[in-house]
Protein backbone atom coordinates (compact mmCIF):
# COMPACT_ATOMS: atom_id res chain seq x y z
CA UNK A 1 0.00 0.00 0.00
CA UNK A 2 1.50 3.76 -0.83
CA UNK A 3 2.28 5.86 1.79
CA UNK A 4 0.25 9.43 2.56
CA UNK A 5 1.82 12.10 0.17
CA UNK A 6 1.61 14.44 2.68
CA UNK A 7 3.93 12.15 4.95
CA UNK A 8 6.65 13.31 2.07
CA UNK A 9 5.88 16.81 2.23
CA UNK A 10 6.03 16.97 6.18
CA UNK A 11 9.20 15.21 5.92
CA UNK A 12 10.80 16.98 3.93
CA UNK A 13 9.43 20.33 5.82
CA UNK A 14 11.72 18.66 8.92
CA UNK A 15 14.88 18.32 7.17
CA UNK A 16 17.47 20.61 8.33
CA UNK A 17 18.10 23.34 6.28
CA UNK A 18 21.92 24.48 5.18
CA UNK A 19 20.69 27.83 7.33
CA UNK A 20 20.03 26.43 10.40
CA UNK A 21 22.75 23.78 10.16
CA UNK A 22 24.99 26.66 10.76
CA UNK A 23 23.09 28.38 13.93
CA UNK A 24 23.95 24.35 15.55
CA UNK A 25 25.96 25.13 19.13
CA UNK A 26 29.55 23.77 19.35
CA UNK A 27 29.90 19.98 20.35
CA UNK A 28 32.54 17.70 20.78
CA UNK A 29 33.73 15.44 18.27
CA UNK A 30 32.04 12.71 19.33
CA UNK A 31 28.95 14.34 20.11
CA UNK A 32 29.29 15.71 16.32
CA UNK A 33 29.73 12.55 15.20
CA UNK A 34 26.86 10.77 16.52
CA UNK A 35 25.00 13.60 15.67
CA UNK A 36 25.85 13.68 12.26
CA UNK A 37 25.10 9.76 12.38
CA UNK A 38 21.93 9.86 13.17
CA UNK A 39 21.08 13.06 10.99
CA UNK A 40 22.63 11.21 8.01
CA UNK A 41 20.34 8.04 8.71
CA UNK A 42 17.41 10.12 9.48
CA UNK A 43 17.68 11.98 6.52
CA UNK A 44 18.03 8.64 4.45
CA UNK A 45 15.03 7.06 6.07
CA UNK A 46 13.04 10.65 5.47
CA UNK A 47 14.34 10.05 1.93
CA UNK A 48 13.60 6.78 1.08
CA UNK A 49 9.81 7.34 2.52
CA UNK A 50 9.80 10.41 -0.13
CA UNK A 51 11.12 8.17 -2.97
CA UNK A 52 8.44 5.15 -2.06
CA UNK A 53 6.36 7.89 -2.00
CA UNK A 54 6.80 9.36 -5.60
CA UNK A 55 7.11 5.78 -6.95
CA UNK A 56 3.75 4.78 -5.59
CA UNK A 57 2.38 8.07 -6.79
CA UNK A 58 3.86 7.37 -10.29
CA UNK A 59 2.35 3.68 -10.28
CA UNK A 60 -1.08 4.89 -9.04
CA UNK A 61 -0.94 7.64 -12.03
CA UNK A 62 0.16 5.00 -14.53
CA UNK A 63 -2.30 2.57 -13.50
CA UNK A 64 -5.43 5.02 -13.62
CA UNK A 65 -4.28 5.78 -17.09
CA UNK A 66 -3.92 2.39 -18.21
CA UNK A 67 -7.51 1.60 -16.62
CA UNK A 68 -9.08 4.20 -18.10
CA UNK A 69 -11.69 3.99 -20.54
CA UNK A 70 -12.16 6.74 -24.00
CA UNK A 71 -14.69 9.07 -23.99
CA UNK A 72 -14.71 10.16 -27.84
CA UNK A 73 -18.11 8.22 -28.86
CA UNK A 74 -15.99 7.53 -31.97
CA UNK A 75 -14.10 4.30 -29.95
CA UNK A 76 -17.29 2.59 -29.41
CA UNK A 77 -17.74 2.45 -33.49
CA UNK A 78 -16.33 -1.13 -33.66
CA UNK A 79 -15.51 -1.86 -37.58
CA UNK A 80 -14.51 -5.00 -37.11
CA UNK A 81 -17.89 -6.48 -38.61
CA UNK A 82 -18.98 -3.88 -40.95
CA UNK A 83 -19.76 -5.16 -44.57
CA UNK A 84 -16.96 -4.05 -46.94
CA UNK A 85 -17.40 -2.65 -50.28
CA UNK A 86 -17.61 -5.91 -52.70
CA UNK A 87 -20.93 -6.25 -50.78
CA UNK A 88 -22.40 -3.05 -52.65
CA UNK A 89 -21.41 -3.93 -55.82
CA UNK A 90 -24.62 -5.46 -56.90
CA UNK A 91 -27.30 -4.28 -59.66
CA UNK A 92 -30.20 -2.76 -57.07
CA UNK A 93 -32.35 -5.80 -57.20
CA UNK A 94 -29.90 -8.12 -56.31
CA UNK A 95 -28.39 -5.88 -53.39
CA UNK A 96 -32.30 -5.19 -52.50
CA UNK A 97 -32.50 -8.87 -51.38
CA UNK A 98 -29.11 -9.34 -50.48
CA UNK A 99 -29.87 -6.48 -47.69
CA UNK A 100 -32.29 -8.46 -46.03
CA UNK A 101 -31.12 -10.05 -42.84
CA UNK A 102 -28.15 -7.59 -42.33
CA UNK A 103 -27.85 -4.79 -39.63
CA UNK A 104 -28.01 -1.57 -39.85
CA UNK A 105 -25.83 -0.09 -37.12
CA UNK A 106 -26.59 3.33 -36.24
CA UNK A 107 -23.51 5.28 -33.93
CA UNK A 108 -25.27 8.08 -32.41
CA UNK A 109 -23.95 11.68 -30.79
CA UNK A 110 -24.01 10.37 -27.45
CA UNK A 111 -22.07 7.51 -28.47
CA UNK A 112 -24.84 5.03 -28.10
CA UNK A 113 -25.27 2.10 -30.62
CA UNK A 114 -28.68 1.81 -31.85
CA UNK A 115 -29.74 -0.99 -34.72
CA UNK A 116 -31.87 -3.21 -36.28
CA UNK A 117 -31.74 -5.84 -39.15
CA UNK A 118 -33.48 -4.84 -42.58
CA UNK A 119 -36.12 -7.14 -43.21
CA UNK A 120 -38.21 -4.76 -46.16
CA UNK A 121 -36.60 -3.24 -48.91
CA UNK A 122 -37.81 -1.47 -52.26
CA UNK A 123 -35.50 -1.47 -55.15
CA UNK A 124 -35.59 1.79 -57.44
CA UNK A 125 -33.94 0.93 -60.72
CA UNK A 126 -32.46 4.91 -61.73
CA UNK A 127 -32.80 6.47 -64.96
CA UNK A 128 -34.90 3.91 -66.46
CA UNK A 129 -37.71 3.85 -63.17
CA UNK A 130 -40.55 6.32 -63.70
CA UNK A 131 -40.82 5.58 -59.42
CA UNK A 132 -37.08 6.90 -58.93
CA UNK A 133 -36.01 10.40 -58.08
CA UNK A 134 -33.17 10.09 -60.49
CA UNK A 135 -35.73 8.88 -63.58
CA UNK A 136 -33.92 10.36 -66.85
CA UNK A 137 -31.03 11.04 -65.56
CA UNK A 138 -32.43 14.16 -63.01
CA UNK A 139 -29.36 15.10 -60.99
CA UNK A 140 -29.82 17.86 -58.43
CA UNK A 141 -28.29 18.45 -55.13
CA UNK A 142 -31.26 16.27 -53.82
CA UNK A 143 -30.57 13.37 -55.64
CA UNK A 144 -26.71 13.25 -55.57
CA UNK A 145 -25.92 10.59 -53.45
CA UNK A 146 -27.80 8.17 -55.85
CA UNK A 147 -25.26 8.53 -58.25
CA UNK A 148 -22.36 8.42 -56.29
CA UNK A 149 -20.30 4.97 -55.65
CA UNK A 150 -22.40 2.00 -54.45
CA UNK A 151 -23.10 1.95 -50.77
CA UNK A 152 -23.48 5.30 -50.32
CA UNK A 153 -26.67 6.99 -47.83
CA UNK A 154 -28.87 8.74 -49.79
CA UNK A 155 -31.59 10.57 -47.24
CA UNK A 156 -34.38 12.94 -48.04
CA UNK A 157 -37.58 14.21 -46.55
CA UNK A 158 -40.78 13.54 -47.13
CA UNK A 159 -43.65 16.23 -46.14
CA UNK A 160 -41.10 18.54 -45.09
CA UNK A 161 -40.66 16.89 -41.90
CA UNK A 162 -39.69 13.09 -42.10
CA UNK A 163 -36.81 11.08 -43.36
CA UNK A 164 -36.08 8.43 -45.21
CA UNK A 165 -32.84 6.07 -46.15
CA UNK A 166 -31.31 4.40 -49.23
CA UNK A 167 -28.63 3.06 -50.06
CA UNK A 168 -26.94 3.43 -53.57
CA UNK A 169 -26.05 0.03 -55.92
CA UNK A 170 -24.61 -0.58 -59.00
CA UNK A 171 -26.23 1.30 -61.96
CA UNK A 172 -26.55 4.74 -62.67
CA UNK A 173 -29.02 6.72 -60.04
CA UNK A 174 -30.09 3.22 -58.56
CA UNK A 175 -30.92 3.01 -54.64
CA UNK A 176 -32.29 0.74 -52.86
CA UNK A 177 -35.18 2.33 -50.29
CA UNK A 178 -34.70 0.42 -46.50
CA UNK A 179 -38.75 -0.12 -45.45
CA UNK A 180 -38.30 -1.72 -42.30
CA UNK A 181 -35.93 -3.20 -39.34
CA UNK A 182 -36.51 -5.49 -37.01
CA UNK A 183 -35.22 -3.24 -33.92
CA UNK A 184 -32.18 -5.42 -31.56
CA UNK A 185 -29.87 -2.23 -29.90
CA UNK A 186 -31.07 0.49 -27.60
CA UNK A 187 -34.54 0.34 -27.36
CA UNK A 188 -35.52 2.49 -25.00
CA UNK A 189 -33.71 5.29 -27.12
CA UNK A 190 -35.29 3.95 -30.34
CA UNK A 191 -38.90 4.83 -28.17
CA UNK A 192 -38.02 7.95 -26.73
CA UNK A 193 -37.01 8.67 -30.45
CA UNK A 194 -40.53 7.74 -31.96
CA UNK A 195 -42.64 8.24 -28.91
CA UNK A 196 -45.04 11.60 -29.02
CA UNK A 197 -46.34 10.25 -25.96
CA UNK A 198 -43.99 8.90 -23.35
CA UNK A 199 -46.46 7.26 -20.98
CA UNK A 200 -47.81 5.20 -23.44
CA UNK A 201 -45.20 1.80 -24.24
CA UNK A 202 -45.01 1.55 -27.50
CA UNK A 203 -44.39 -2.42 -29.38
CA UNK A 204 -41.07 -3.53 -30.31
CA UNK A 205 -42.60 -4.42 -33.83
CA UNK A 206 -43.84 -0.77 -33.94
CA UNK A 207 -40.41 0.73 -33.93
CA UNK A 208 -38.73 0.85 -36.95
CA UNK A 209 -41.70 -0.88 -39.41
CA UNK A 210 -41.66 2.05 -41.80
CA UNK A 211 -39.39 4.01 -43.96
CA UNK A 212 -40.14 6.98 -41.74
CA UNK A 213 -40.29 5.51 -38.55
CA UNK A 214 -36.75 3.49 -38.99
CA UNK A 215 -34.78 6.76 -39.63
CA UNK A 216 -36.75 8.15 -36.30
CA UNK A 217 -35.90 4.84 -34.00
CA UNK A 218 -31.98 5.70 -35.31
CA UNK A 219 -32.04 8.93 -35.48
CA UNK A 220 -31.24 9.09 -39.09
CA UNK A 221 -31.26 12.82 -40.31
CA UNK A 222 -30.47 14.27 -44.05
CA UNK A 223 -27.90 16.89 -42.85
CA UNK A 224 -25.78 14.16 -40.79
CA UNK A 225 -26.25 10.72 -43.07
CA UNK A 226 -26.67 11.96 -46.22
CA UNK A 227 -24.04 11.16 -48.67
CA UNK A 228 -22.14 9.13 -45.70
CA UNK A 229 -20.35 6.51 -47.15
CA UNK A 230 -21.39 3.19 -45.83
CA UNK A 231 -17.85 1.85 -45.60
CA UNK A 232 -16.29 3.96 -43.90
CA UNK A 233 -18.78 6.02 -41.89
CA UNK A 234 -18.56 6.40 -38.51
CA UNK A 235 -21.67 7.34 -37.72
CA UNK A 236 -23.55 4.36 -39.60
CA UNK A 237 -22.60 0.90 -41.03
CA UNK A 238 -24.00 -2.22 -42.01
CA UNK A 239 -22.85 -5.75 -40.41
CA UNK A 240 -23.52 -9.19 -41.30
CA UNK A 241 -26.53 -10.93 -38.51
CA UNK A 242 -29.24 -13.51 -40.70
CA UNK A 243 -28.93 -15.16 -43.83
CA UNK A 244 -31.91 -15.22 -45.35
CA UNK A 245 -33.11 -17.59 -47.46
CA UNK A 246 -34.52 -17.46 -51.43
CA UNK A 247 -37.43 -19.36 -50.28
CA UNK A 248 -38.33 -16.95 -47.60
CA UNK A 249 -38.63 -13.76 -49.39
CA UNK A 250 -41.26 -12.59 -50.40
CA UNK A 251 -41.88 -10.52 -54.02
CA UNK A 252 -44.45 -8.00 -54.53
CA UNK A 253 -45.28 -4.36 -55.82
CA UNK A 254 -44.19 -1.20 -54.24
CA UNK A 255 -45.87 0.82 -52.44
CA UNK A 256 -47.25 4.40 -52.80
CA UNK A 257 -45.81 5.13 -56.27
CA UNK A 258 -49.62 5.67 -57.74
CA UNK A 259 -47.68 8.41 -59.84
CA UNK A 260 -45.64 5.51 -61.68
CA UNK A 261 -47.42 4.61 -64.68
CA UNK A 262 -46.78 1.33 -66.43
CA UNK A 263 -43.84 0.58 -63.24
CA UNK A 264 -46.71 0.97 -60.47
CA UNK A 265 -47.04 -3.10 -60.67
CA UNK A 266 -43.58 -4.19 -60.70
CA UNK A 267 -42.36 -6.93 -58.67
CA UNK A 268 -39.70 -4.64 -56.64
CA UNK A 269 -40.43 -4.60 -53.14
CA UNK A 270 -38.79 -7.29 -51.27
CA UNK A 271 -39.61 -8.65 -47.52
CA UNK A 272 -39.02 -11.68 -44.69
CA UNK A 273 -41.79 -13.99 -44.83
CA UNK A 274 -43.80 -13.71 -41.27
CA UNK A 275 -41.62 -11.04 -39.65
CA UNK A 276 -43.58 -8.45 -37.77
CA UNK A 277 -42.29 -5.67 -38.17
CA UNK A 278 -42.43 -5.63 -42.00
CA UNK A 279 -44.52 -2.65 -42.87
CA UNK A 280 -47.21 -3.70 -45.02
CA UNK A 281 -48.04 -7.72 -46.14
CA UNK A 282 -49.20 -8.98 -49.12
CA UNK A 283 -50.93 -11.79 -48.65
CA UNK A 284 -51.40 -13.00 -52.37
CA UNK A 285 -47.47 -12.55 -52.85
CA UNK A 286 -47.37 -14.78 -49.93
CA UNK A 287 -49.49 -16.96 -51.43
CA UNK A 288 -48.03 -17.33 -54.69
CA UNK A 289 -44.61 -17.88 -52.41
CA UNK A 290 -45.74 -21.03 -50.83
CA UNK A 291 -47.71 -22.20 -54.18
CA UNK A 292 -43.84 -21.89 -55.41
CA UNK A 293 -42.32 -23.74 -53.23
CA UNK A 294 -44.85 -26.39 -52.65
Amino acid sequence: MCCDPRACAEAMKSRPSCASASRIPEMSSNKRKIKQNADKGGSEEKKKKCDDTEICSTKSLSSSLTSSKPTDSTANASTSDRIGSAFYQQDCESLAKALLGKRLVRLTESGERLSGVIVETEAYLGIEDKAAHSYKGKKTEKTAAMFMDPGTAYVYHIYGMYCCMNISSKGEGAAVLLRSLEAKEGLQTMEKFRSKKPSKKMKEKDLSNGPSKLCQALSIKKDQINKQDMITSKHIWLESDSDIEEEKIVISKRINIGYAEEWIDKPLRFYVLGNPSVSVRDKEAEEALSTAKS
